[in-house]
């Protein structure tokens, strides 16, 4: 049938917007009725196009979303979980391994008595890294990271940490030293886990240069091995290497993760190979962070909401508003992440690290020395497989238990650091509240 004599209509949604738990099962629901038709050959033109793209056509989603619903109900029997827009993470120029260094950076010029601009940390990164960043860019990295622009009790305008980041930050100061001061047979022992990724092309910065010599550099950065792994104080762990090949070379490599691989190899890969009793440090990427309960309230409709808190035989009442239904069910809905069910059930712990420090995480050090190793022995003629045999072959010849328990004491100094620091902090805030309320 010809579509020239349609009118084309304006799309029903807006580019950008995830699908809702309930869309995604009817997009589902067009393909099933099309991959039966089509196996029973009562559809026209099935021939010029599979379920999927007509699938795509007719409800006006991307041929790859079709596909990964699709996926993921022959999977595990449901649709994908979906997640909030607004903790997606973007992009961005400046590299996590120099967040720890701008933190302290702010907090140094603070004691001091001098305030912080973006300015003053673009300059920074550009002696240090040799980053040029834009004055608004830095900005937003900096509220990412936690701090906001505001005015101090003596009225000059500086950066100041959130108080809600500090206290996450001396919460896990507070966990951590607490178990190091266990006696012995009670300590958990600490393992750090982790994911990073590796470019074909990634190769070293610095070389011996004659007046107009260069190096012939690959065109762009080619592939990209994404790839996990987790220590402890004197070694990594056995067995807990996983790579893979990511679907994209560009963007955030940790869209490149999922909550399946990551389930799959904390079940099947990491677990087994972690001493007893041991506590587990994560950061909070957001499949770490599923919940045994992931639908999001915000995208559920009144009468959803009503269900949900009446099948769990949860009060409520007929004048409440979608606000106060919505408040109910995030009250009650299972918050706890399914890691630490899974962690919990073989006698392990679980502590997250707080946002957006990664200077809290040895293998972050780790990862710096294992790609300055596969940059040095890269060249043009490196295949892509190769590239990941360098990266296996610097963990087992560069990653000794040496090297581990000096990432780990380095790390341990920089959490020293951090809790005197906010305790300093606190007592200063409190001080400058006194004078404050004495006029």
């Amino acid at each position: 049938m010809d579509d020239a004599g349609f009118q084309r209509f304006e799309r029903p949604r807006k580019r950008g917007r995830p699908l809702t738990y309930e869309e995604k099962w009817l997009v589902q629901h067009v393909f099933e009725t099309f991959a039966k038709k089509k196996k029973e050959g009562g559809i026209i033109r099935i021939e010029e196009e599979d379920p999927y793209s007509l699938t795509s056509k007719y409800t006006g989603v991307a041929r790859s979303v079709v596909a990964t619903i699709s996926k993921s109900v022959r999977q595990t029997g449901s649709v994908p979980v979906s997640t909030s827009p607004g903790h997606r993470q973007q992009p961005t120029a400046i590299p996590l391994s120099t967040e720890g260094q701008i933190r302290e950076f702010i907090f140094e010029q603070h004691r001091q008595g001098t305030i912080c601009h973006a300015k003053h940390v673009n300059a920074l990164l550009k002696d240090t890294c040799g980053l040029d960043v834009h004055e608004r860019t830095m900005q937003r990295h900096l509220r990412r990271m936690g701090f906001c622009w505001s005015r101090t009790k003596n009225r000059p305008r500086s950066l100041r940490e959130k108080a809600e980041v500090r206290q996450q930050r001396h919460n896990y100061l507070y966990e951590i030293r607490k178990n190091r001061q266990l006696p012995v047979n009670e300590r958990y022992d600490v393992v750090y886990v982790d994911e990073s990724f590796l470019h074909h092309h990634h190769s070293g910065q610095y070389s011996w240069f004659s007046e107009h010599d260069f190096v012939e550099r690959m065109s762009g950065k080619g592939r990209r091995w994404c790839f996990m792994h987790a220590m402890q104080a004197d070694a990594l762990i056995e067995g807990a290497f996983l790579a893979f090949e990511a679907k994209k070379s560009r963007g955030d490599y940790h869209g490149q993760f999922d909550w399946e691989i990551f389930q799959h190899w904390f079940k099947e890969q990491f677990l087994p190979h972690v001493p007893p009793h041991s506590l587990i440090v994560l950061d909070r990427c957001p499949f770490h962070m599923v919940c045994r309960d992931a639908m999001v309230p915000s995208q559920m409709k009144k009468a959803e909401l009503q269900e949900w808190l009446t099948h769990r035989g949860i009060r409520w009442e007929e004048p409440w508003l979608r606000a106060r239904l919505m408040e109910e069910v995030d009250q009650y809905r299972d918050k706890k992440p399914m890691v630490e069910v899974f962690a919990e059930e073989k006698g392990h712990k679980l502590l997250f690290l707080p946002v957006h420090h990664p200077e809290l995480n040895p293998l972050e050090l780790i990862w710096a020395n294992v790609k300055n190793y596969c940059g040095t022995v890269f060249s043009n003629s490196t295949r892509f497989k190769e590239q990941r045999q360098h990266l296996e072959e610097s963990f087992k010849k560069d990653i000794t238990p040496e090297y581990c328990t000096k990432v780990y004491e380095h790390v341990q100094k920089i959490e020293e650091r951090y809790w005197n620091t906010d305790l300093m902090i606190d007592d200063e805030i409190e001080i400058e509240d006194d004078e404050f309320n004495q006029f």
